[in-house]
C-alpha cells in the first residue's frame, strides 16, 4: 500500500470519513439513555468500517450531549454548521428534539429520531424521520388497555411537563375521553421534580382506578415511593421512560405497568454492544444501532447528498433491523408498522403483563 510522504497534500475528500452525529443524553439524569444510544450507534459504526465502510469510506460518529433538554439546539447547530455531518441519529429525548430538529429541517440534514416519541416532530418537515414507535400510537394504546383490557373508567393523570409528557398525555386523554372514561385529576410536573406529595395527594382525593403517570425516571422513582407513603392504592400504569434500572429495581415499582414500543433487544446483540461499551443497555439500544444502520445503507446506495439520502429514506424498506422486524417510513417519516406492548415490573426486570 502507498504511503503518503510527509508534506505530501492531504487526501481527496471522497477518501474522508462520512461524519454521522449522535444527539444524546451523555450527562445528566437521562444519562442511562445517551449510555444505551452510544453503545448500539458504535456497534454498527464498528461494524461498517470493519467490512470496509461505506464505498471505501470510514464512518466517524460525533456525540453531542444534549442533557436531554433545550441543550439540543445547540447540540444540533454544532453538528450541521460546525461538523458538517451528512446525517444525525437522535435526539432520544422530544424535549431536546422540539427545539433542535427545526435547525437540521432548515438546513437539510436527514435526522432519524431514535426515542423522541412526541406526535408532532416529525411534523417539521420531510428531512425528519423517526424509527420508534410515535406517542400518537403509545398514549392511544394506552386509553385503549385501561378502558378496554383493564375495564377501568375514572383515570388520573401525573405527567411531566415537557414535550414528551405533554404529548403523550394529550394523546391518551382525548382517547381515553372518547372512548366514554373519566379523567378525574390531570397535572403535570417539572423535569426535574422529586416532591409530588401534592399532586399524589390530590389524585387520592379524586379516588381513581388507574394512575397513569408518564414521567421521566428521576421523577418516577421519587413518585411511586410517595405513591406507597401516601396510600394511593390505583393501579399505576407508566410510559416507556419507566425502563430504566432506578426504576425497575426500586421495590415500590412492583407491579406497576408499563407500555413501550414492542421492542426487539436479543442477548447475543446486548453481548456485541457490551464490546464496544461497558456502558448502559436499555430499550433505546438497537434503535441507534438500526438508525446508523439504515443511513449506511442509504448512503452506500445514493452517496452523501443530503436531497438524495432523504428521498432514498422516504422510500426505503430496511429487513436487518433489530429493534422492530421492518422500517419502512409513512408520509410523515414515522413508522408503517409499529406496536405497544404491555409490560409489568416483576423483580427487578419487565416481563409480558397477562390478564
Amino acid at each position: 500500500m502507498l504511503r503518503q510522504k510527509a508534506g505530501a497534500p492531504t487526501a481527496p475528500a471522497t477518501t474522508e470519513p462520512i461524519k454521522i452525529g449522535l444527539v444524546a443524553p451523555m450527562t445528566g439524569e437521562g444519562a442511562s439513555y445517551g449510555e444505551a444510544a452510544f453503545g448500539g450507534a458504535m456497534l454498527a459504526v464498528k461494524e461498517i468500517n470493519d467490512a470496509g465502510g461505506i464505498n471505501g469510506r470510514k464512518v466517524e460518529l460525533i456525540v453531542e450531549d444534549d442533557r436531554c433538554s433545550s441543550a439540543g439546539a445547540n447540540a444540533i447547530n454544532k453538528l450541521v454548521n460546525v461538523d458538517k455531518v451528512t446525517a444525525i441519529v437522535g435526539p432520544v429525548c422530544s424535549s431536546s428534539a422540539g427545539p433542535g430538529v427545526p435547525i437540521a429541517q432548515s438546513a437539510g440534514t436527514p435526522v432519524i429520531l431514535i426515542g423522541a416519541s412526541a406526535p408532532d416532530l416529525t411534523k417539521v418537515g420531510d428531512y425528519i424521520f423517526r424509527n420508534y414507535p410515535s406517542d400518537a400510537l403509545q398514549g392511544k394504546f394506552a386509553a385503549d388497555f385501561v378502558y378496554n383490557t383493564l375495564g377501568k373508567r375514572k383515570t388520573a393523570v401525573i405527567f411531566v411537563k415537557n414535550d414528551w409528557g405533554q404529548g403523550i398525555r394529550n394523546v391518551f386523554i382525548e382517547r381515553y375521553k372518547q372512548l366514554g372514561g373519566e379523567i378525574v385529576y390531570d397535572e403535570g410536573v417539572l423535569q426535574d421534580a422529586t416532591d409530588l406529595r401534592t399532586q399524589i395527594t390530590k389524585a387520592k382525593a379524586a379516588n381513581p382506578e388507574v394512575l397513569y403517570f408518564p414521567v421521566y425516571p428521576q421523577n418516577g422513582v421519587a413518585g411511586l415511593k410517595q405513591i406507597k407513603q401516601l396510600g394511593l392504592t390505583a393501579t399505576v400504569v407508566g410510559g416507556d421512560a419507566f425502563i430504566e434500572e432506578s426504576i425497575l429495581k426500586l421495590p415500590e415499582a412492583e407491579g406497576v405497568l408499563i407500555m413501550e414500543g414492542k421492542t426487539n433487544n436479543p442477548d447475543d446483540f446486548q453481548a456485541k454492544v457490551k464490546q464496544v461499551s461497558n456502558k448502559s443497555i436499555n430499550i433505546i439500544t438497537p434503535y441507534a444501532y438500526d438508525a446508523v444502520k439504515i443511513f449506511a445503507k442509504v448512503i452506500e446506495k445514493v452517496g452523501t447528498d443530503q436531497k438524495a439520502i432523504r428521498d432514498e429514506l422516504a422510500r426505503t424498506v430496511y429487513r436487518y433491523s433489530i429493534a422492530v422486524p421492518v422500517v419502512e417510513f409513512d408520509a410523515n417519516g414515522d413508522l408503517k408498522v409499529a406496536e405497544v406492548a404491555v409490560k409489568v415490573i416483576q423483580g427487578g426486570k419487565t416481563v409480558e403483563y397477562i390478564r
